[in-house]
């Protein structure tokens, strides 16, 4: 098994349209190559860098040993990702190893270990940490606010662009559309991805104010994406307030506060302002994740270290939490 300390990384951004090189012109012979639209990445041995040929170096940033084992598993985590946490890059990660194995069984033999140790607290990261990130669009922070899905009727009020962005996280079994221009709706769903309207019927209402009031008198959740109007938005509260159906959520997209306005008071109301909230707070909680996720690469590189200097195999740590709090301190 070769060494930690002989484990090495070289890594490198790429221009757009850069063509693969050949395997004989990189830099590091018989590498484990992952290669995606950003990065080239280099995964091999230490005695296998191309003697003499530093040129070949130059465009490469350089890792060994546990930095370079640090450095792969951050990659794996999609911690080095332009979108930190996503998980693309560990398909592609574990995709170069099968090939690697298939087409070079003797280069990979050597690293196979650390690979196989890669490979497994990976998952062990991204379990504990790089889970439940959840996303920052409109329309996911939409659908957390609404509670998730509902058996019942959702009406969305408008047809724009953030009607558009909103539609395919309405979880619903049934979707009411309302637009003042019903064929702007009809485009709106046209336009939206293949099976977006799911299993759930949809409806484009006629463009009257009586039918709107009527849906809102029906619906269990109505999301609305247009301005504020004073006037309609009272009839369109006392339509809400007459309903049998309890339960249920508005949101008005249109407002970031119902301070002052005809919803004021209105139970199971969210506004923008309520959904910039959420967006600010998953933020903050997407940061401490990431962070703790970081912090538990460079231990695991660390315990790493720890286990080569031993001659502990990979995957069959002597070491322990405690050991890694003293040689931190040490360090």
């Amino acid at each position: 098994m070769t060494p930690l300390a002989d484990f090495v990384v070289l890594n490198r951004r790429l221009t757009a349209g850069e063509p693969e090189p050949p395997a004989d012109a990189l830099p590091l012979a018989e590498a484990c190559v992952v290669r995606t639209c950003l990065r080239e990445v280099l995964i091999g041995t230490r005695p296998a860098l191309v003697a003499g040929d530093a040129a070949r170096l130059l465009p490469y940033d350089t890792r060994v040993g546990a930095e370079a084992y640090g450095f792969l598993l951050r990659l794996a985590c999609g911690l080095e990702s332009e979108i930190a946490g996503e998980t693309e890059i560990l398909g592609q990660i574990k995709q170069a190893w099968r090939d690697h194995e298939q087409s070079r069984p003797l280069a990979a033999r050597r690293i196979r270990p650390w690979m196989q140790r890669l490979l497994q607290e990976t998952k062990e990261i991204r379990s504990e940490h790089v889970v439940n990130l959840g996303s920052a669009t409109y329309g996911s922070l939409a659908r957390r606010l609404l509670g998730g899905r509902t058996d019942g009727t959702t009406l969305l009020v408008g047809a724009g662009q953030l009607a558009a962005t909103v539609l395919p996280y309405l979880a619903c079994a049934e979707l009411r559309i309302w637009n003042r221009t019903p064929a702007r709706a009809f485009e709106m769903l046209a336009a939206q991805r293949t099976g977006a309207a799911g299993d759930r019927q949809v409806t484009v209402l006629a463009a009257t104010e009586e039918v709107e009031l009527a849906a809102w008198h029906d619906a269990h959740d109505v999301v609305l994406c247009i301005p504020a109007d004073a006037e309609r938005d009272a009839r369109r509260v006392e339509a809400w307030n007459r309903r049998t159906d309890g339960g249920g959520r508005i949101l008005h997209l249109g407002i970031l506060s119902a301070a002052g306005t005809p919803w004021e008071g209105v139970p199971g109301l969210a506004t923008l302002g309520d959904l910039f909230g959420l967006r600010d707070a998953q933020a903050e909680q997407r940061c401490a994740l990431l962070a703790r996720a970081r912090r538990a690469c460079a231990e695991k590189a660390q315990l790493a270290r720890l286990d080569d200097a031993d001659g502990s195999r990979p995957g069959s740590s002597n070491h322990g939490w405690e050991d890694l709090a003293v040689f931190l301190a040490l360090g």
